[in-house]
């Protein structure tokens, strides 16, 4: 749904010659390919294309600085120590979540990608527009500023590659904080508020100018996922209440990152 609405949004705007999306689901989505996809747009990957997405990976090349790269990841995830990982189809751990112990957790990250791997590949990314929307548990993790929006200068990893980049990061939560998804919207809070809300409903347009940009989209989502857990909260019984609280004690909060100043010319997602 986030490929399509947007990827339709951007062909209407008639901004870019074409736009491509690059759908990597369930067994596709590994490691191997995550990052094959990462390194064919920095133009690093053109000669190792792995068998199953070759197909796939032929339709983009590497990005140049007219270009805009949209990553979107919608899966597992997990902080461990001061590292972010997103969890992979082919994730190396077939044993349930809650008995998961130190020998299986080494096990798994090794199939992972941590945000230091993320910061490798987005380096040699040369698009001039760049957004990496993470829809896991513990997103957060991988932005360590303390500013949500701003890098520090002293700071290293995703959030210093961002700020030097002048890339857009969204992550559905908070560092040490689950993620969402919720039956009665068929997807994690933080997409339905960004595509189904934001866009289709059109919500994220603030200022009722008949245009959707960049940052109103980003900042519209990061105060509206906190919204719909709330009224989901007041939906349920009591005794449901209980449970709830005994997995999740904080409200599902996600975290924005962009730099302080202002584009020349906002880079606009949709218009209506």
């Amino acid at each position: 749904m986030f490929g399509r609405e947007v990827a339709a949004r951007q062909t209407g705007l008639r901004e870019f010659a074409r736009t491509q999306v690059v759908p990597l689901y369930d067994e596709q989505a590994t490691k191997e390919n995550i990052i094959a996809v990462l390194e064919r747009l920095s133009g690093a990957g053109a000669n190792s294309l792995p068998p199953a997405i070759a197909s796939l990976l032929l339709k983009i090349g590497a990005a140049q600085p007219e270009d805009a790269v949209i990553l979107y990841f919608s899966g597992h995830g997990t902080a461990q120590g001061q590292r972010f990982y997103l969890v992979p189809h082919d994730l190396g751990y077939k044993g349930g979540r809650d008995v998961l112990d130190e020998a299986s957790l080494e096990k798994l990250l090794p199939h992972c990608i941590s945000d230091t791997e993320l910061e490798r590949e987005f380096r040699s990314v040369d698009a001039g527009r760049i957004l990496l929307v993470i829809d896991a548990c513990n997103s957060g993790q991988a932005l360590e500023a303390e500013e949500k929006r701003r890098g520090p200068m002293n700071s290293k990893g995703l959030a210093q590659l961002a700020y030097e980049k002048g890339m857009y990061i969204l992550a559905a939560a908070q560092g040490y904080q689950a993620a969402l998804e919720m039956a009665q919207f068929g997807h994690g809070l933080l997409t339905y508020a960004l595509v189904e809300k934001g866009l289709v409903e059109t919500e994220a347009d603030r200022d009722s100018d008949g245009e959707i940009v960049i940052r109103e989209w980003l900042d519209y989502a990061t105060q509206k996922v906190p919204q719909l857990r709330e009224g989901r909260s007041k939906q349920v019984t009591q005794a449901q209440r209980q449970r709830a609280l005994s997995v999740s004690t904080s409200s599902q909060r996600p975290r924005v990152f962009y730099r302080r100043e202002t584009e020349l010319k906002p880079w606009i997602i949709s218009k209506h």
